[in-house]
């Protein structure tokens, strides 16, 4: 089917709508090529809109990476501009990347759950680079955006509060951010730290994710989870922290001027 034609057709169904216009049959083309019958109709994926197919068509550089997105659009209710705005994020790029916190190298309590929950990398796209001058300044940042935020950590999030206090004695610690993860029925505990990590930080992490279970889950929560969220980690100082431990984790936050940098390394790493 030549471009001739397809200009021909669409000048033929112009009282149709614009729904038939030259771009458009050139989709649907496009997409008839693409697709498998299974694929498409014998998967949920038959429930996404239109357009949004066009833009994962328009912007995704293999057919895996088409059917991550499809996927991942339906699981997660993503919308065409949360699609494109997960494009910008570069998600099927951090996606690829292992996690440094994986499973396998470690015993957990929710299993394979963890992996799903927790990821790699959380992009920023509320805040630039420079501005990020202390712990308070990008705290502040992420709960002027929290929905942005939310959207970003993934399906099922629900922000609990800032700040969450925990009066022991005469000392008030205070646990960053405290969210509820509720197809796993776990609260997750976010410190943030505005430098690379150190293995100290996961002391300060067990302890509130310890007081979460001791004294606020109920019997039907599952094990808090907690995760230490700064700007660069080591592989190894990572993995050798979390040894033997259950539900902790580390990743990294980037803002859009310092992600493409970022996970050309990290993909050359693997």
């Amino acid at each position: 089917m030549g471009s001739k034609y397809i200009k021909n057709l669409a000048n033929d169904l112009k009282e149709y709508g614009k729904g038939y216009s030259y771009d458009n049959l050139n989709y649907m083309r496009r997409f008839s090529f693409e697709f498998s019958y299974h694929e498409i109709f014998e998967q949920p994926a038959r429930l996404i809109a239109w357009f949004t197919y066009v833009i994962i068509m328009q912007k995704s550089h293999s057919h895996k990476e088409m059917l991550w997105y499809i996927e991942q659009t339906y699981k997660n209710k993503w919308s065409r501009s949360q699609v494109e705005l997960q494009f910008k994020a570069k998600a099927y790029e951090r996606y690829l990347i292992n996690l440094d916190t994986s499973i396998q190298d470690r015993e957990v309590s929710i299993n394979t759950e963890l992996n799903e929950i927790v990821k790699d990398t959380y992009v920023l796209d509320f805040i630039g680079v420079n501005d990020i001058t202390s712990e308070k300044k990008l705290q502040n940042s992420i709960l002027s955006n929290i929905q942005k935020f939310i959207l970003e950590l993934g399906q099922g999030f629900s922000f609990v509060r800032e700040k969450y206090r925990l009066p022991i004695d005469d000392i008030e610690y205070e646990i960053d951010l405290l969210f509820y993860h509720i197809p796993s029925h776990s609260y997750v505990v976010i410190e943030l730290k505005t430098t690379k990590f150190k293995p100290e930080y996961i002391g300060q992490l067990l302890f509130y994710t310890n007081y979460i279970d001791e004294y606020i889950k109920s019997d039907l929560d599952s094990p808090t989870i907690g995760i230490v969220l700064c700007s660069e980690a080591n592989s190894v100082v990572c993995k050798t922290t979390l040894k033997n431990t259950k539900n902790l984790a580390i990743s990294k936050y980037k803002v859009i001027e310092e992600l493409t940098e970022y996970l050309e390394r990290k993909l050359n790493e693997k």
